[in-house]
């Protein structure tokens, strides 16, 4: 979250057991600040070779929660860009042009660049 610096990053799991997703987003707001960004990582090592793929999504959290699609923040979260949730968009869509399916289109791409495929 923006409002909080990044927090709560990797832990958005514990927080998001805590207070659910409508929590996060009514944390954000009463803030003053809807801005998050979501980010991926994915990383191959083969023994003697690192690659690593990244996704990121920047958007917004909002208030009520829309769709029942997907898990987490995602009937919360608004992908810049986008005027629906992740909630409400089919995985398929998710997986296209969210921050996970980033990260591991540019990880395929690193392994093919490096002749590791």
């Amino acid at each position: 979250l923006a409002a909080l610096g990044g927090f709560p990053g990797p832990l958005v799991k514990w927080m998001l057991g805590a207070v659910g997703p409508e929590g996060l987003a009514q944390c954000a707001l009463s803030l003053g600040d809807v801005r998050a960004t979501v980010r991926c990582q994915v990383l191959y090592i083969d023994g003697e070779t690192a690659v690593l793929g990244e996704g990121v999504d920047t958007g917004e959290l909002v208030l009520p929660p829309r769709g029942d699609a997907g898990f987490g923040w995602d009937p919360v979260f608004v992908a810049e860009g986008s005027a629906r949730t992740w909630g409400e968009r089919g995985q398929g869509e998710k997986d296209r042009g969210g921050h996970r399916g980033k990260a591991w289109r540019q990880l395929m791409s690193e392994l093919r660049s490096q002749e590791l495929l």
